[in-house]
């Protein structure tokens, strides 16, 4: 699918066209290209803002090395690591699916995938102008079509259950389609956010499969994966908090491997730490300072209705509860449906908080220190990797639900 993405590759705008990125052509050249990557290791980073990122300067370097001033090469660099990362949340998801005792894991791995090819690729832009109900009723078409028929509903009970699968499959669709990256290829600055990704979530991926294999060659790959993610960008520093909540969710299954894989993603970011406190001054530079937001409150409500999209309704009814007219017109009854709907999402949690609850862990906690800055597209780069498995872990439940009211009665709660 990623495939079709490939022409995004070739646009036509002048790599120096964007002055982040002529600013960091510049610095490789006076640094001596690939004969001078050295000087990235023992202090500030291409754009000389205050950041400790080796291993991006590298790879820019490289591309320099290989491309020159030629834009499609680094678009392409780009536009491997988002199949990289597309790949490695494939194999992370059915690792965690399986971990977890998922049935249906194979297709919840294949649903993150292809979800993130659609959202990095820049198709969801395309699949979002089609309104939410078309996907709920094209997903209710093919659950009738495998059943047979209309399923018989003949108790409160039952109908509840399906309303509650109705609302799970249309917030994940709305959640899922309304995630739209239209720059991360062509944008060559977003490497810092791609490659970031790409080393994060396979670092976490060998770093899980050492500690369920109880072999030290994973860990140790994981290890060396995680320390290139962190010296990349500095968002997976909150990836060690997700292997720590498994290391502890997953002690009596892996024993002293806990202890192992916890402690080692720890000192990956305490080497990291140290490197970047013994280079570079933590003075916050001029450009942290102007990337910072203003006021506490603006991350606040970013945050939370980031995570719990019905909270941004608050703000809505503040205002149209007291002018009644409005319920002369459609959005009212629009978002007080959608409201409604989320019941759906809050029992599909309760019923399969392991996976839901992990994916939502690895959404909130990369995302995090994020939402204190001006917002930019690759922000979200490492965080739609478990936001996407929330949402597709919802459709199928709402898939599961639905095909069992087809066969047997309600499910129990």
């Amino acid at each position: 699918m990623l495939l079709l993405a490939l022409p995004r590759v070739f646009s036509p705008t002048p790599l120096r066209a964007d002055s982040d990125t002529a600013v960091m052509l510049d610095a490789i050249r006076q640094a001596g290209g690939i004969a001078g990557v050295g000087r990235w290791f023992g202090g500030d980073w291409l754009l000389e803002n205050g950041f400790y990122r080796p291993i991006t300067s590298l790879s820019l370097t490289l591309d320099y090395m290989l491309y020159g001033e030629t834009a499609w090469g680094y678009r392409f660099t780009n536009w491997l690591l988002i199949v990289l990362t597309v790949a490695g949340a494939y194999g992370l998801v059915r690792l965690y699916g399986r971990l977890i005792g998922v049935p249906y894991a194979e297709w919840l791995a294949w649903g993150t995938a292809v979800a993130l090819a659609l959202q990095f690729g820049g198709f969801t832009q395309r699949l979002g102008q089609w309104s939410t109900w078309w996907w709920v009723g094209l997903v209710a078409v093919g659950v009738l079509g495998v059943q047979g028929g209309l399923p018989k509903l003949q108790t409160r009970g039952e109908w509840l259950w399906m309303g509650l699968a109705i609302g799970a499959i249309f917030w994940g669709f709305e959640r899922l389609l309304s995630a739209d990256y239209t720059r991360l290829i062509e944008w060559v600055p977003s490497r810092t956010a791609l490659l970031a990704s790409a080393l994060g979530v396979w670092g976490t991926y060998a770093l899980i499969r050492g500690a369920e294999q109880r072999q030290w060659g994973w860990l140790l790959l994981g290890c060396c994966l995680y320390l290139l993610a962190l010296g990349a960008y500095e968002q997976p520093v909150m990836v060690v908090f997700v292997l720590m909540a498994c290391a502890i969710a997953f002690r009596s299954r892996w024993g002293g491997w806990s202890v192992r894989v916890a402690g080692s993603a720890l000192l990956m970011v305490l080497i990291v730490v140290a490197l970047r406190l013994s280079f570079i001054t933590t003075e916050p530079s001029p450009y942290q300072r102007q990337q910072v937001r203003s006021s506490l409150s603006g991350p606040i409500v970013s945050y939370f209705t980031e995570l719990v999209p019905p909270l941004e309704q608050w703000f809505y009814w503040t205002v149209v509860l007291p002018t009644p007219e409005v319920w002369l017109f459609r959005e009212p009854w629009d978002r007080l449906m959608a409201l409604l709907l989320y019941g759906g999402v809050l029992v599909a949690f309760w019923q399969r908080r392991a996976l839901l609850g992990g994916a939502f862990l690895w959404h909130a906690l990369t995302f995090l220190p994020m939402v204190f800055l001006h917002f930019f597209e690759h922000y979200m780069c490492l965080p739609q990797v478990g936001k996407s498995l929330f949402d597709v872990a919802l459709i199928l439940w709402g898939i599961e639900i639905g095909g069992k009211l087809g066969v047997k009665n309600a499910p129990s709660p």
